[in-house]
């Protein structure tokens, strides 16, 4: 049967265990179970859109969907409403709390107009409205991860996409997530290089590349982006110091947090020649796609700057390695 199983702490630090020991796809049976730890349950927005794109999933198969250990310990993923996108009916015994300036719960985007509304609204979510460097990041980074993943899903569920913004822990950041069950990125891929339609790690270094997306059709795709949205995101990510995530098929990537103060940045058009990445293969292939990105906003000085900087490389086709100053 599907089942999904919750760790004490879900976020990206832990992404491997979310992919690698859930068996999340298993068509067995006629209930799909989701496992939430039994006292102490961390999720943050990664775990957060995969479960609520995994629970759609689950319904739309025709599985009832089982929660085990659900009580308080869930209180936070009931206010991102995680439970209502499930269907599940829970109620923490907790007041409601107002959302602004910390969280855009968890929201289906399945197109155009949906992906707009979440951009006008995430700068009042996020309190964001006094530091338009990071709101001008956060929204780029958004959009990109949507469009990315409307245009190749073929869901028809479409994305879950959620984010909050952590000021209390180091470092300050906003942490965004999207994800779907849809066809996965080699396949989408596959139409216009055969040769990664069945090699999900291949399939990934591409998607990061600029120049190699925008070369398919797509409603969601854009002249200005070229294909270079993943790779920008990727570029934002690292250039701030934190993490970014890839993962569809049996194949996952993790650009690593940046060591704190950390001036020299390495901009590498292929992802995989990237010194601080992680490369996973699952032995439970993640049927669509999941990305996540991290904003270190303590460390944007001149967002426009950095932006205009890293479109200027793409053309070249070369790893870039240039001393500038992010901070």
């Amino acid at each position: 049967m599907p089942r999904f199983i919750v760790p004490a702490f879900a976020n990206i630090h832990t992404a491997r265990f979310l992919f690698s020991t859930n068996s999340a796809f298993h068509q067995d049976g006629d209930e799909a179970v989701l496992e939430l730890h039994p006292k102490w349950v961390h999720v943050e927005p990664l775990a957060l859109s995969m479960i609520a794109a995994w629970g759609t999933w689950c319904r739309r198969q025709g599985y009832k969907l089982r929660v085990l250990n659900l009580g308080k310990n869930a209180a936070y993923a009931a206010r991102m409403k995680l439970f209502q996108h499930l269907g599940v009916e829970f109620d923490p015994g907790l007041s409601e709390r107002e959302e602004a300036g910390r969280f855009l719960p968890l929201t289906q985007v399945s197109n155009r107009t949906d992906v707009t509304g979440v951009i006008a609204n995430i700068s009042a979510l996020l309190h964001l409205e006094q530091d338009p460097e990071s709101l001008a990041a956060v929204q780029y980074s958004i959009s990109e991860l949507l469009r990315n993943v409307l245009e190749h899903s073929g869901s028809n569920d479409g994305a879950f996409v959620s984010a909050h913004r952590y000021t209390q822990t180091e470092p300050h950041r906003v942490t965004i997530a999207v994800a779907d069950c849809g066809r996965g990125i080699a396949t989408h891929l596959g139409q216009k290089f055969p040769e990664v339609r069945s090699d999900s790690e291949a399939a990934l270094g591409l998607a990061m590349q600029p120049g190699i997306t925008g070369a398919l059709p797509g409603v969601y795709g854009t002249s200005e982006n070229a294909g270079a949205g993943l790779f920008i995101t990727r570029c934002i990510a690292k250039g701030t110091g934190g993490y970014f995530l890839l993962s569809s098929g049996d194949a996952g990537y993790r650009l690593r947090r940046a060591r704190s103060g950390d001036e020299m940045i390495e901009l590498c058009l292929d992802p995989y020649d990237d010194s601080r990445h992680d490369r996973w293969s699952f032995p439970y292939p993640w049927l669509g796609t999941v990305a996540s990105v991290e904003i270190c906003t303590e460390r944007i000085a001149d967002y426009q700057g950095f932006f205009q900087w890293i479109f200027k490389q793409i053309p070249s086709r070369k790893i870039i390695t240039e001393r500038i100053r992010f901070t």
